[in-house]
């Protein structure tokens, strides 16, 4: 964890770059990183959770991206994801598709996690956005699965400012099946830099409210 929180330190005052990632393949050569800090309410015992995440993703071809997926707390690493993606179908075609799958460990337990991901680039009142589902199946090697996904609506509302809206679900393999809306705002600071604000809104399954701040670089 203090490697990973060491990391994010170095990589902050760097991070610049937009992300448009699961069913857009990373260009060739092109690297992407984004780290993301939360911290939720107090819960009932009056304590605030806070977690860090790092995520990676290059271009290893016009076709193959590779990436990293890290996520933890203060107490320990809960996520350590390397993981490969790639398109179907033809580049030109409207609705973008990929499958993915990524291998290592969650909660300290070994996991398999293949995932697909559809998107499409549209336009609302004029302005350019996107829309996109990124499903994931974490499969533990005691044979529990674990189901994710986000569903994300973005627009761009001003020449440097954009929004997005997540609906965020779950089944983890123990615990009760989850919903968030986790609506944020992203900033261009400077040509290429982007700062990401947001919130975590849980809708059901428990957990606390939280706010949130990443920081994406893209070259």
């Amino acid at each position: 964890m203090r490697l990973i929180l060491l990391l994010a330190v170095l990589i902050l005052p760097l991070l610049n770059g937009t992300a448009k990632a699961g069913a857009w393949p990373r260009a060739k050569g092109q690297t992407f990183l984004a780290t993301t800090g939360q911290v939720d309410a107090p819960d009932e015992t009056g304590l605030r959770r806070q977690s860090f995440t790092l995520y990676a993703e290059y271009g290893a071809t016009e076709r193959l991206t590779l990436g990293l997926d890290l996520g933890g707390d203060a107490l320990r690493m809960t996520k350590t994801i390397a993981f490969a993606r790639w398109p179907i179908g033809r580049p030109a075609q409207q609705i973008k598709i990929a499958v993915e799958l990524g291998l290592g460990q969650v909660s300290e337990v070994n996991a398999l996690r293949p995932g697909l991901s559809l998107g499409r680039g549209l336009t609302l009142w004029r302005r350019q956005g996107w829309a996109a589902f990124d499903g994931r199946v974490v499969v533990f090697g005691g044979g529990q699965v674990t189901l994710e996904s986000d569903i994300t609506l973005g627009l761009d509302i001003t020449a440097r400012g954009k929004v997005m809206a997540q609906v965020q679900t779950g089944r983890p393999a123990a615990g009760r099946a989850y919903t968030r809306f986790a609506p944020s705002y992203v900033y261009a600071t400077k040509p290429g830099a982007h700062l990401e604000v947001g919130l975590i809104l849980p809708l059901s399954g428990g957990g606390e409210r939280g706010i949130k701040l990443g920081l994406w670089r893209s070259f």
